[in-house]
């Protein structure tokens, strides 16, 4: 039996991840501190619905613009450097956000936030996988999704702390935090020497020790990949499964305060806390799929976790009408749904492409997946409206879906020869059974 224990990251491969990872967590809180904010800036600015509910959709699209165009940019210009150009934005596009009064220069802030946001995701994402071994792979990868879940959690705690603030003033504690980390996160990917030196040399190590010197220095473009049948593929079926995925996952993120509140009549309180449990719970099966991620296992608990998916969301469709069998329903699903979404999504997207065209291959699914989230978000309120069942069943056909892509994917890596320390762990071991 296969036995091996992936060694441990090293401590410049820990702080590479921290400072890498804090990416994920500024996207994440973004998304949610306007989420939050909503409300505020429609009742300070008197918004017509029309323009509160173009807010969300304004960011979620300048998101995508910024994953397609600032994967293409790093691929050309150097990760590092359109990674540090990223976080500045965001750190400029948030602290316009949070000091604003004026509506012209708060749309400008978000379009900046917006932007940096996408284009530092698939970035960040390639500067770890090209400085990580290949036995950490997946931990590290999978790490950023721990910062993702903290910055959604870290910003309904300030959005609760300052509920009782006047007008817009708790924005400029959401935002500001935000652009306070990032201006950090900046100076020292910037200005520390001792990093630079770090990110430097693990990119040597994995180099020398993996062959990859002439790989780095080709320069695929978007166009030539498309047409290779074992790039264009995988492609297709990882941009689909994150779809459907995140079809669910953006719903409950942006609209699950207002399906329990509007549709189902209950405190905002109650809502809140909700939505922490939950969040919370993903932050745990996060860990849990952290330590699982290099091993065989990986596949066995993104199986658990789709079964999850599905039973949690056919019993809530059922339900649609009891608020509480929903939100048990809600808090099962994120848990398991951790287990079979984005984290392993960032784990194939890393494996799967040459190592110069990552950050463009990502961008590219990326970007796609959120216009359309943008897109169905759009029609929403209105799904709810006209029958909460519909809208739980739509989610429902969701996961079915998702789940069916992942099983494709599963299926394609053996095919085109795609290394996946997980499943090659998986197979020596039922090797070694019989």
């Amino acid at each position: 039996m296969n036995n091996t224990v992936a060694p441990k990251m090293s401590r410049d491969q820990i702080l590479l991840v921290i400072v890498a990872g804090i990416a994920s967590y500024l996207d994440a809180s973004i998304l949610v501190s306007c989420g939050v904010a909503l409300p505020l800036w429609t009742n300070y600015f008197a918004f017509s619905p029309l323009i509160s509910g173009s807010i969300n959709t304004a960011l979620t699209l300048a998101v995508a613009i910024g994953a397609v165009s600032g994967g293409a940019l790093s691929d050309k210009f150097g990760r590092v450097a359109i990674f540090n150009f990223d976080i500045l934005v965001v750190a400029v596009g948030t602290a316009i956000i949070a000091f604003t009064d004026n509506i012209i220069l708060l749309f400008i802030g978000l379009a900046l936030a917006g932007w940096g946001s996408g284009a530092d995701l698939p970035t960040s994402l390639a500067v770890i996988s090209e400085r990580m071994d290949k036995a950490n792979y997946g931990k590290a990868i999978t790490s950023t999704q721990l910062y993702w879940t903290v910055g959604i959690i870290l910003s309904q705690f300030i959005g609760f702390l300052t509920a009782d603030m006047a007008g817009i003033i708790p924005v400029k504690f959401l935002f500001g935090f935000i652009s306070l980390m990032a201006f950090i996160n900046w100076g020292v990917r910037i200005f520390s020497k001792s990093f630079k030196n770090i990110e430097t040399g693990l990119a040597d190590e994995v180099q020398s020790s993996e062959g990859t010197e002439a790989i780095a220095e080709a320069k695929p473009k978007l166009g030539e990949l498309l047409k290779q049948k074992s790039v264009l593929v995988p492609l297709v079926l990882l941009t689909l499964f994150y779809l459907f995925w995140n079809l669910p996952a953006n719903s409950f993120g942006m609209f699950l305060n207002y399906f329990l509140v509007i549709v189902d009549h209950q405190a905002a309180a109650t809502a809140t806390i909700i939505a922490m449990a939950g969040n919370i719970l993903g932050f745990v099966a996060t860990l849990i799929f952290m330590k699982a991620a290099d091993t065989k296992y990986r596949y066995h608990i993104m199986f658990i976790g789709l079964a999850m998916g599905i039973v949690a969301m056919f019993i809530a469709g059922l339900s649609a009408s009891y608020w509480f069998i929903f939100s048990v329903c809600y808090i099962v699903y994120m848990f398991g749904y951790i287990w079979i979404g984005e984290p392993i999504y960032k784990v194939w997207t890393q494996s799967f492409y040459p190592v110069n065209a990552r950050a463009s291959m990502t961008g590219f699914s990326l970007g796609i997946v959120r216009a359309l989230t943008a897109a169905f978000a759009l029609i929403t309120p209105t799904l709810m409206a006209i029958s909460p069942a519909l809208f739980l069943w739509i989610l429902f056909g969701c996961v079915i879906i998702y789940g069916i892509f992942a099983i494709a994917i599963v299926k394609i890596i053996p095919k085109y020869h795609i290394h996946d320390t997980a499943l090659e762990q998986l197979h020596a071991a039922k090797i070694a059974k019989k």
